[in-house]
């Protein structure tokens, strides 16, 4: 047996290694395999490539115009010609196989040549989520493609594909599920074209994602079944987009609005609204006004990884903008009341959760430097902290920026933030020495509450709120009788004497 060409960098040695382990696995095929088997072998080989992002397929095209042992090649490509991906590998596949006019196994003219049987669907009543079941050959030889479609992202995505054996009993299992979904769930036989459409238009939606969450199973069977949705008859037509002109919008905003009286119509919660629209629009064209759980926990998911751009008054409107459009879509769409709840009981899960996702992950920048602290000592450290800094979120130069308060630059860009009227000042350096003075005692207070050093400051701030002082007052008092301390040492830095700011502070009632 003759080894692929020694190359020159590990990279291109591994590379080599696993075309060699491939022929091997081609090898053990014999000429009589069962297509089904072949096909089988070849998706999970392509599956592997494609999950670890190598294009070896076109490495193995190529090589066989130079292979030492063309034969060896025969198989993979015959392979190849009817699975690989793209039609320009198949293409690429089949003329290479053609100049190496070597005799083909018995199972290569039979591959991906099958009968195509029942195409079922089964659908949730929101438009989210689809199965798609097409089955292929008969008797014995029936085997079917089930594909999972999800409609929150993308137009619609396939995040799960397999092939079954038992395609009677998944259209049994199919129909149960639609029987005993008290309407959420429909079962209908589709035609075959229909099936098509759906399934090319699933899977360019996957396709299209630089690193889509797939199954293992998807992995796995990738090729085989887009050869399968390949073997169908040509798709039907897919509905059309449903463009919406920006009076479009417009109006179903101010419809949205006149519906939910409850919701404030303020101009926060109209920017919600449109891009809601946006969102759908752009993930869901047929059909941009739909609303389901998936789409609109994905239009969350979006706001949350930035793709989708929020202020802070947008996005606490969020909270009650989003479930009145789950109810004003629901009742647009015509949806079973049985339906409803179950919408509005997952956007509030979503919000809920998200609500959590954003206090735990604030709570961890305010815990920061203890651990093991019980739950007393959480509750105290948390409230003299977010009273020293309320919110990591502040507005800088006109940008709103998030901010890590546990570290004492951006806990003083934060102190900064709540004072606009010094940015521009400081900024340029041009802050004249009361101003200097002022912001000094105001950052230097804060960044003692924080340290909780020395303690005599938190203690005085608690006897000032239980005053009736707000937040503001308290720490106007506080800077007050620090900056009175404050006193240019020789070095030119700010000092002062720690048994008389004490005194200060004890004064303070």
């Amino acid at each position: 047996m003759t080894d692929l060409p020694q190359q020159e960098s590990s990279e291109a040695q591994s590379a080599s290694e696993l075309l060699e382990e491939v022929l091997r696995e081609f090898a053990e095929l014999d000429s009589d395999a069962e297509p089904l088997r072949v096909e089988l072998v070849t998706s999970e080989i392509l599956g592997e490539w494609w999950e670890a992002g190598d294009d070896l397929a076109a490495e193995l095209i190529e090589f066989a115009a130079t292979a030492p042992e063309p034969e060896r090649l025969v198989a993979p490509l015959a392979a190849l010609r009817t699975l690989a991906i793209s039609d320009e590998q198949r293409q690429a596949a089949g003329l290479a196989l053609d100049k190496l006019g070597l005799g083909e196994p018995a199972w290569a003219a039979a591959l991906n040549q099958v009968g195509v049987g029942e195409c079922w669907r089964t659908a949730d009543v929101y438009g989210d989520e689809s199965s798609v079941l097409c089955v292929f050959g008969e008797g014995d030889a029936a085997h079917g493609l089930l594909v999972s479609i999800g409609y929150g992202v993308y137009g619609g995505w396939a995040d799960e594909a397999v092939i079954v054996e038992s395609p009677a009993d998944v259209v049994a299992d199919m129909r149960t599920q639609a029987a005993e979904s008290d309407g959420l769930v429909t079962c209908q036989q589709i035609t075959p074209g229909r099936a098509h459409q759906l399934l090319a238009d699933a899977f360019a939606g996957t396709e299209q994602q630089n690193e889509p969450e797939v199954t293992d199973d998807y992995v796995r069977f990738r090729a085989l079944s887009m050869a399968r949705t390949r073997a169908l008859p040509e798709p039907e037509p897919a509905d059309p987009p449903k463009l919406l002109s920006t009076e479009d919008e417009a109006e179903a905003i101010d419809e949205f609005f006149r519906a939910s009286a409850s919701l404030e119509d303020t101009e926060a919660a109209r920017v919600c609204a449109l891009r809601l629209i946006e969102f759908g629009v752009e993930h869901d064209p047929r059909n941009p006004l739909r609303v389901g759980p998936d789409k609109l926990a994905a239009f969350v998911d979006f706001v949350d990884d930035g793709e989708i751009e929020l202020t802070d008054e947008q996005d606490e409107a969020l909270e009650k903008v989003l479930p009145a459009w789950a109810r004003w879509g629901a009742w647009r769409e015509g949806l079973p009341e049985a339906a409803v709840e179950p919408l509005l009981e997952a956007v509030e899960d979503r919000l809920y959760e998200r609500a959590m996702e954003t206090t735990e992950s604030t709570m961890d920048v305010y815990l920061e430097g203890f651990d093991d602290l019980d739950e007393v000592e959480v509750v105290a450290l948390l409230e003299r902290r977010q009273f020293a800094i309320p919110s990591v979120y502040t507005e800088i130069a006109g940008e709103e920026v998030e901010l890590d308060p546990s570290d004492p630059e951006q806990r003083r860009l934060l102190v900064i933030g709540e004072h606009p009227d010094f940015q521009a000042s400081l900024a340029e350096d041009d802050l004249d020495e009361e101003s200097f003075l002022w912001v000094a005692a105001h950052t230097t207070v804060v960044d003692q509450l924080w340290d909780d050093e020395p303690v005599e400051v938190w203690q005085a701030a608690q006897r000032l709120l239980a005053r009736g002082l707000d937040r503001g007052e308290v720490l106007d008092r506080l800077a007050g009788a620090l900056e009175q301390q404050l006193e240019t040492g020789e070095s030119d830095e700010l000092e002062f004497d720690l048994d008389d700011y004490l005194r200060a502070l004890d004064e303070l009632s």
